[in-house]
Order: structure tokens, then sequence, then C-alpha cells
């Protein structure tokens, strides 16, 4: 029954993640939202929420696991990387526009800065966690100046009226704060039972059942060739991931952080070869395949 009850709460989390990202793309068009805002802003964060409520609702459980919180985002955010973009770009090559990611590669950067300095300083408490909010609202808002309205078409499955997507998108929400609840107390269960600690089910079980939305939206971003979307999905889910997720952890339940030291260097390691993607503009099929194996070696060394 635990292992139905964890797998129902991942299909809600993830269904109810598609859900959430799909209605709010086509509010986005309605609102003539250019492609990269859309990729960055509305399903960056879009479907980082399944990481959000798992790792708040494992904060908040009693007692709290943050082992599974933090593992979840690092883990996240190294799955995104090596995995997702790696599987992306090997369907279709991604080009990237290189001044725009000037900005995106920046606070990139500033949030793994960040994420080490309050992992040294070992305790996430209420002004960190404010800070970092106030930190991603900036990043909002200058991702929103920096909107050129551009009418390039984008995927989205829903051609409804505004009040309709709003009842999708809450039932979006709904889905996946009750599936994370499902999600993080079966998993205690599973990796005691299993006798595997929380820390590595959140990095590997838990970070990969929750970066499913953004497996969906990059490879059929991919697909379609809309690299803009694929690899902005990326960029603005890992910035989430730290400055959303840790900030809201930090201002709900204040705690003290898991030295998590060796997954933080493959995250680290996995941004810098973004950034350098970044700056060269394109990422080849052969970088995708590199990617899906070093994901692949990171996974077997957790168990």
């Amino acid at each position: 029954m635990t292992y139905f009850l964890f797998a129902l709460g991942l299909a809600l989390l993830v269904g109810g993640g598609e859900l959430l990202v799909q209605s709010g793309m086509a509010l986005a068009h309605k609102m003539r939202l250019n492609p990269l805002i859309i990729g960055i802003v509305l399903m960056g964060v879009g479907t980082s929420l399944p990481e959000l409520s798992a790792s708040v609702t494992a904060m908040v459980a009693n007692p709290p696991t943050p082992g599974i919180a933090f593992g979840n985002v690092i883990g996240s955010n190294i799955t995104n990387i090596l995995f997702i973009l790696g599987l992306a770009s090997f369907i279709n090559p991604i080009h990237i526009n290189r001044v725009g990611f000037r900005r995106d590669g920046l606070f990139i950067l500033l949030s793994v800065v960040m994420l080490y300095m309050i992992m040294l300083f070992g305790y996430l408490d209420r002004v960190i966690g404010t800070f970092l909010l106030l930190f991603i609202a900036g990043y909002f808002v200058i991702c929103h100046d920096n909107n050129n309205h551009d009418d390039s078409r984008h995927h989205a499955k829903f051609n409804k009226s505004a009040w309709v997507l709003g009842v999708f998108s809450a039932i979006g929400i709904g889905a996946i704060v009750y599936g994370a609840d499902l999600l993080v107390d079966n998993a205690s269960k599973i990796a005691t039972a299993l006798g595997v600690s929380k820390s590595v089910m959140g990095l590997t079980l838990i970070a990969f059942g929750t970066s499913l939305p953004e497996i969906t939206v990059s490879t059929v971003a991919a697909i379609h060739k809309q690299s803009a979307i694929a690899f902005g999905n990326i960029v603005g889910s890992n910035i989430a991931n730290i400055f959303l997720i840790l900030g809201t952890i930090g201002v709900v339940k204040p705690t003290h952080v898991p030295q998590m030291w060796q997954s933080f260097g493959v995250m680290t390691a996995a941004t810098l070869l973004l950034l350098v993607c970044g700056i060269m503009g394109k990422i080849h099929r052969i970088t995708g395949f590199v990617f899906l194996i070093a994901y692949g070696f990171y996974v077997y060394s957790m168990f």
C-alpha cells in the first residue's frame, strides 16, 4: 500500500503540474508574452511547484525531514541539467540566445553562490528566506521589463476562456499539494524500509519524480524545435528551486542545513557546464549524450 500511495502522490504531482503549466501557457498566450519569458518565468516556476510543495511538506511534517527538502532541491537541479537538458538536446540541438542568457546566466550563478553560503552558514532562517524571496521577485520584474511581446507561436493545449483556465490552474495546484503530501510521507516510509537515507531519497527518486513536469515541457519543446522554451524552462526552474523553494522554507520553517557537499559539487559542476553552453550559444547532440552519461554515473554513485 505504501508503494501505491507513493506512486499516486507522484502521479498527482505530475498531472497537477502538467495541468497548471498548460493552462498557464494558454493564459500567457492571451497576454501575448514571448516564448523566452514563458519558458523562464511561467514554465520554469510552474514546473518547480512540485519541488516546492514536496520540499515545504517535508519541512512541516512531524518530524521535519530537511534531508528530503534540501536533497530535492539539489537533486532536481542536477536532474534538470544533466538528464532533462541532456535528453532535450539529444532529441534536437538547442540554440541559445547568448545576449539574453547574460542576465539569466548571472542569476543562475548567483543562486549557486547563495546556496553555497547557506550550506557554509549551516542554518536557513527567516531573514535569509525573505532575502531569497525578494531576490527572485526582482528577477521576475527584470524578466517582465525585458519582455518584448514577441508574437512567436508556442505550444499550449488549452484554448478556453480565462475563467476556465483559472479553474484548471486551481485544480492543478490542489493536485500538486495533495500529491506532495502523499509522496513525502510514503517516501520516508520506503527509505526506512529499504535502509536508504532520506537525503539520498530526496537527491534521487523524489528529485527525479518532481522533475517529471520539466521533462515533459522540455522534451515536447525540443521535439517542436522550440529551443527558447526547452532551455528557458531548465534555467527558470533551477533559479526557482533555490531562491523560491529555499526562501519559502526559510520563512515557513527555519532549519539546520544538511551537509550535502558531494551532491552540491555535482550541481555546481553541472551549472558551470550549463554556463559554458550558454556562452557557446548551442548544446549539440553529443554534449547532450555526455550529460546523460554523467547523470547515470551520478545516480549510480548515490547507491
